[in-house]
């Protein structure tokens, strides 16, 4: 029986030594005697950890494989390597391989493979430099713009043996160039062997009668290209001709046949060698495909699956030594490639946008800034209303064409400004006396009634008067849009009025109240008024018809809302108590003693919730179960108006939303529901009478005779 063999460290004496490995008999002194050394990274220190002695090893095993490759055979597999490597790996040889894209490199490369094409790479890097310093009396290389994989499979075939040439210079110094390399220049076969002095050399101008390249170059020159190695300082010493051939026993290689989606991976690079490529390269101008090593799979296997990003990075530093001029400008050449590949150019749209729906709305701006093609598509209108879909609409949609890119850009910086803050004021200008009631259809155009008994139309955009309405004989408490054209108002004069806006003249006056009606609620087509008389009265707007007298308040009605499927109406008094009254019967179904000592001013509500004004202080309450919820008493002076908006009413007993409360102390706030503070304060010169708010704005109507607009829907 085979006793295992103890491999010995260079760098250990001989009473130190490893752990045995089982099976190795014919290969396992050779490997410790010759590649250890190469490989191994323990400089003296003893090995504790089982892993990376096996990792060590499996490097010993993948030196022996190196020196029994070619060189077409090394470059599919480093193919290999790169499509199962991450940006890590990417980063760690785009570093390593820099000085590789220097012009000593390429020229000593072309002194030691002469039959190989060495051409520089075009990079970012470079074109950026010879804009930047453009020098005109020295002779300039061609370079490869590669942006297929068969401009780099034809920038490394091999062109076999070309003698350099003396060619003409041109007057700027420049040698003609030959064109084009699927879709960039390309050397031509005299310019791309041709002899360059190294970085370290004297440079010498071109002119008329000397010429750089000529025969006649100085001894310095000639000492460098006889002395090649001496200028690749960048690599190791060549492969070693007496590093063993055999493959350790113990190691059976990883085949197709015991790793079928490795398989898949080889049939996918045996394809993209035979099918047309994407710049219209035909499979018969490419080199025959050399066929993978077995001992490739089990090194894709270690590499892929067994080792991490720092053995991945150990094992790519180690094995750039190993490798000569031809694989390193393979590597540059792919590595270039990737680094410039428009992938989601070269899909088809609908992919591409599939693709690009996964990023999130910043990272969609920061790829636009890409290219032309990649704001085009990162612009496009599918990918944003997807977008918009995952955000609540609170602005308007524009009629006609719109972007959505537009719609959701806008409501982001609307819901942000709501957050901060952040508005546009406008003040409008025009009534006579305070303004005492505002609302606002929707789209254009503002009504606001004033203690100068007139009703005027704005347009909201411009603040520019429209149309004034003159008719009621006392000041205008209450205004509602019921149709586009049709306006409904109500006085102090005891009078509801219906207004023609087309014409500028009231329709119909409907006669009931026998005081001052101090506020109005309009949904669908029904209207209730609330009165000093104590009483509620409720209109049907299609006929104009009195529907219901609603009696039950011992002092008059300062306020009254409805639910928006109008089969409720609740209603504050100043006999300190809500009630809820059925539209179908007209009779109260409830009564809340919301306040203990002074009158109901104001109140809102919506969704199951209200809120309502009790001298300074604001509260919320659940409808169903009468019960207060919370208070907001940051206010100075009387509230005058409240406006209510529940978004959620999951949680019953803490709803989320918005409310905005305005007061005599010229001072109007909004709250979140879920908020014991208000989020910001608005501040009026006078005092606010009446409120309108909605997604995007807030309307004050103020005592110095102005209307004061609280625009947030703006980008400033």
């Amino acid at each position: 029986m085979e006793q295992p063999v103890q491999i010995l460290h260079p760098h250990h004496g001989e009473g130190d030594c490893l752990a045995p490995h089982q099976g190795d008999v014919s290969s396992g002194p050779i490997i410790g005697a010759s590649l250890m050394g190469q490989w191994h990274a323990f400089k003296g220190r003893p090995i504790e950890n089982e892993l990376d002695m096996e990792f060590h090893r499996q490097l010993d095993h993948v030196a022996v494989w190196i020196d029994r490759w070619g060189h077409q055979q090394k470059c599919l597999i480093l193919e290999g390597i790169l499509t199962r490597s991450n940006y890590s790996q990417f980063g760690f040889l785009w570093t390593c391989l820099q000085p590789a894209l220097h012009r000593d490199f390429m020229y000593t490369s072309q002194q030691l493979y002469p039959e190989h094409r060495f051409t520089p790479i075009s990079t970012f890097v470079s074109r950026e430099t010879r804009a930047r310093r453009a020098v005109r009396n020295y002779y300039h290389v061609g370079s490869a713009h590669l942006q297929r994989r068969s401009d780099v499979i034809r920038c490394n075939t091999d062109t076999g043996p070309v003698h350099s040439e003396d060619m003409p210079v041109t007057r700027q110094g420049r040698q003609s160039e030959k064109t084009t390399l699927s879709g960039g220049p390309q050397l031509s076969r005299s310019t791309a062997n041709i002899k360059l002095p190294s970085i370290h050399s004297t440079r010498y101008h071109s002119s008329r009668n000397a010429n750089p390249l000529s025969r006649s170059a100085p001894a310095s020159l000639k000492r460098i290209t006889d002395e090649a190695p001496a200028v690749r300082r960048h690599m190791q010493d060549r492969p070693r001709p007496n590093a063993p051939s055999a493959i350790p026993k113990d190691y059976s290689p990883v085949t197709a046949q015991n790793l079928p989606h490795l398989t898949k991976s080889l049939t996918q690079i045996q394809i993209s060698r035979t099918r047309p490529t994407m710049s219209g390269t035909s499979p018969r101008n490419l080199p025959p495909v050399p066929i993978v090593p077995d001992e490739a799979w089990q090194l894709y296997h270690w590499y892929e699956e067994c080792w991490n990003d720092v053995q991945r990075n150990e094992f790519l530093h180690k094995l750039l030594k190993r490798l000569d001029s031809r694989q390193l400008y393979f590597l540059c050449s792919s590595l270039a490639l990737k680094q410039s590949r428009d992938f989601i150019a070269l899909l088809p749209e609908s992919l591409a946008l599939r693709i690009l729906q996964y990023l999130s709305p910043k990272s969609l701006l920061v790829a636009a800034l890409v290219s032309r093609t990649w704001c085009r598509l990162a612009s496009h209108d599918s990918i944003w209303k997807a977008k918009c879909d995952q955000v609540d609409i609170e602005i308007p949609l524009p009629s006609g064409h719109f972007l959505w890119k537009t719609v959701y850009r806008d409501n982001v910086f609307l819901r942000q400004n709501w957050e901060s803050g952040k508005c546009k004021q406008i003040d409008v200008r025009g009534h006579t006396a305070k303004v005492l009631c505002v609302t606002f259809d929707g789209k254009t155009r503002l009504a606001s009634g004033s203690k100068d008994s007139s009703i005027k139309i704005w347009d909201i955009h411009t603040g520019n008067l429209i149309q004034t309405l003159k008719g009621h004989t006392k000041g205008v408490w209450c205004l509602s849009f019921f149709t586009r054209y049709l306006l409904v108002s109500s006085s102090f004069d005891g009078t509801v009025k219906v207004w023609n806006l087309r014409s500028g003249v009231c329709t119909r006056t409907m006669f009931g109240h026998d005081g001052p009606i101090w506020a109005m609620a309009q949904k669908g087509h029904f209207l209730v008024t609330a009165s000093q008389d104590r009483t509620l009265k409720l209109w049907d707007m299609r006929t104009c018809l009195l529907e219901h007298t609603l009696v039950g308040h011992t002092q008059a009605v300062f306020c009254v809302d409805m639910d928006d499927n109008c089969t409720m109406v609740i209603s504050g008094s100043a006999d300190r108590s809500i009630r809820v009254w059925s539209v179908e019967t007209g009779r109260y179904t409830k009564v809340i003693w919301a306040s203990q000592s002074t009158s109901i001013m104001a109140l809102s509500y919506h969704r199951g919730y209200f809120t309502c004004a009790v001298g300074e202080t604001v509260s919320l309450w659940r409808l169903e179960t009468a019960s207060c919820i919370k208070t907001f008493d940051e206010h100075e002076k009387r509230v005058e108006s409240v406006g209510l908006r529940v978004d959620n009413a999951k949680d019953p007993d803490s709803p989320r939303g918005l409310l905005v409360t305005a007061g005599q102390d010229g001072m109007v706030k909004y709250w979140n529901l879920d908020s014991n503070k208000s989020n910001h304060t608005l501040q009026s010169s006078s005092q606010i009478n009446s409120l309108f708010f909605d997604e995007t704005k807030i309307i004050g109507a103020c005592s110095d005779y102005k209307l004061k607009i609280w625009d947030f829907n703006t980008s400033l």
